[in-house]
């Protein structure tokens, strides 16, 4: 070894002397990284589904929740295929060119959905929520077998129409059957995907989850567009049914799924990134005299605490007087000195929000259903669309709605969530108008018409997140569960209006159902709208609110005197 240079020089004053207790080079099995070891530890071979490229491992997964991304994206395409525009317009062909058999078959549906949450969410509690899954996943595939066999027994020939009635209940009984599966999906499911996420990062998967559901979205249409460009691209009986083919033969991949989830290999309640309440810095406090001669400790706002001189704040062990704040007034007094703040209101009638964003949905999801059928086929009849052009507006939707819910999201941090909600919303109600008032102008110029109606729909949905998020802010944690299977009913709501606006539209047209729809949904976003003065406009503003309210409770349960004016003034 050769000796050891200072400033460009040789020292030859110091020597080294090798520990030979240790060995010079590391040992072969210590050459992996320190991160690659400390993902070995996080893995568990039970649990996860781990994925190797090349030899070398790319990521690691819960089973349920890689199932779970997997089943949403599989789903999402073969409902799309056969499921929206195709089999829309598949029914209203077989009902002789009527609207009405499409709102009926998707009333059935809704209510079949209505029916079947509540017991099948009792059941998946009661019997292990992968059991429930198994016997949706039969089930998925006994109703794709009898659709595809009912399919085929209809045929292409609608020339007989005494047989129409009999192929329209028919084609009912399999849509309820459709909506009993798909509510095991949405149901059981979803739970299941819960429990297998660690506390603390679910968001973080429920992002994996939306961008499986969009990219779906876009790949089921494009899928669509194929086919009907082998086909021949036209709205024709027989090229209806084969894509209604492709699409059922999916789904026999979704039962496939869902027969391998498992719920030993969700988490347990405490595993996985829980937040420790303990880890808090200690709250300074202040020694006060009360009315009654007594003393009480009570909690400094954190405004104090930075304003108070540097000489008291830095000092250990120092217990802080009344006397250490010449410039500032004690809390309860700047309580009382200050003006009526917004967060006042929405303390004392938070109860209310859930309710009335569960009633303003309920308005927004029965106009919505009137039409939201009917699009593709106004687009198919009073435009004069193909299949291919019709798709095409269906790949860009989820497109314009995943860039509009960005915006929407950026917007509310600074504008508020139910003034960016009832903005965005708005706005899309009032393309929705124009749609209505300037219908002969939009139908003969389509260029106009779709962009137009792309950002409706996507103004109409963008703000989904920022209302889920209110909702679970005023919900408390342990009715969460029982707020969101009122889902159910809106989605009833959703589809027991598709019946009406079918019938709308034969007796009068498609714009007189588009109108109403505007109507019903201006109502309900008239309605959100009350939420303004009771919601905070910035989610900040609402978490210091709650943690003052906490700490002004923990104080006046710690004090002697709990007198109504002292509790008056917390």
């Amino acid at each position: 070894m050769s000796p050891p240079i200072e400033n460009g020089e040789v020292n030859d004053d110091i020597v080294f002397t090798p520990d030979l207790s240790e060995p010079l080079l590391p040992p072969p099995s210590s050459s992996r990284s320190e991160s690659e070891e400390s993902e070995d530890t996080s893995i568990d071979l039970n649990r996860d589904v781990v994925i190797k490229c090349c030899g070398k491992r790319k990521f690691h997964m819960n089973h349920n929740v890689f199932l779970n991304l997997i089943l949403a994206f599989m789903n999402g395409v073969s409902d799309s295929l056969w499921g929206g525009t195709v089999f829309a317009a598949y029914l209203k062909r077989l009902g002789g060119g009527r609207n009405g058999p499409v709102g009926t078959i998707e009333a059935v549906n809704g209510l079949a959905i209505l029916l079947s949450a509540l017991p099948v969410g009792f059941l998946a509690d009661k019997l292990g929520r992968s059991k429930v899954i198994r016997a949706g996943g039969i089930l998925l595939a006994v109703t794709a077998t009898l659709h595809i066999a009912l399919l085929k027994w209809i045929g292409v020939d609608v020339s007989h129409a005494d047989d129409t009635e009999v192929n329209m209940i028919l084609l009912g009984v399999v849509m309820a059957l459709w909506g009993i599966g798909g509510g095991m999906i949405s149901g059981p499911c979803q739970a299941l995907y819960a429990d297998s996420t660690p506390a603390g990062k679910r968001s973080k998967y429920y992002q994996y989850l939306f961008a499986c559901y969009m990219l779906a979205s876009c790949m089921g249409p494009t899928l669509s567009i194929v086919l009907f460009q082998t086909l021949g691209d036209d709205w024709d009986l027989k090229d209806l049914r084969t894509v209604c083919y492709v699409g059922l033969g999916l789904e026999f991949v979704n039962a496939l799924l869902m027969l391998l989830f498992d719920d030993r290999k969700a988490l347990d309640e405490d595993e996985g990134g829980t937040e420790n309440n303990n880890d808090h810095p200690p709250v300074e406090t202040v020694e006060t005299t009360t009315t009654d001669g007594g003393s009480v400790r009570q909690p400094l706002m954190a405004d104090q605490v930075s304003n108070m001189s540097e000489d008291f704040q830095g000092t250990p062990g120092r217990t802080l007087e009344p006397e250490d704040f010449l410039d500032e007034p004690h809390p309860s007094v700047l309580l009382q000195q200050s003006p009526p703040q917004p967060q006042q209101d929405y303390t004392k009638y938070k109860g209310w929000i859930p309710y009335i964003m569960f009633l303003s949905s309920c308005v927004m999801a029965f106009g919505s259903g009137m039409t939201v059928k009917f699009f593709p086929l106004f687009f198919k009849d009073e435009v004069g669309m193909t299949p291919t052009q019709v798709q095409i507006i269906y790949v860009l939707v989820p497109v314009v709605m995943i860039i509009l819910s960005q915006g929407a999201t950026w917007l509310s941090s600074s504008f508020g969530r139910v003034q960016t909600s009832t903005l965005v919303s708005g706005l899309g109600v009032a393309c929705l108008y124009c749609m209505v008032f300037f219908s002969k102008f939009l139908d003969a110029h389509k260029w106009i018409l779709v962009p137009v109606y792309v950002v409706r729909t996507g103004l109409m949905n963008c703000s989904y997140p920022i209302q889920e998020s209110v909702l679970m802010d005023f919900v408390p944690k342990d009715t969460r569960a029982r707020w969101k299977s009122l889902e159910s009913i809106q989605q009833f709501g959703w589809c027991g209006s598709a019946a009406l606006g079918g019938y709308i539209s034969d007796r009068w047209d498609y714009s007189r159902t588009f109108l109403i729809t505007a109507i019903l949904q201006t109502s309900g976003i008239l309605l959100f709208a009350t939420l303004m003065p009771l919601v905070p406009r910035r989610e900040e503003d609402m978490a210091r609110n709650s943690d003052e309210s906490s700490s002004s409770s923990s104080s006046s349960s710690s004090s002697s005197s709990s007198s109504e004016e002292e509790g008056a003034q917390e």
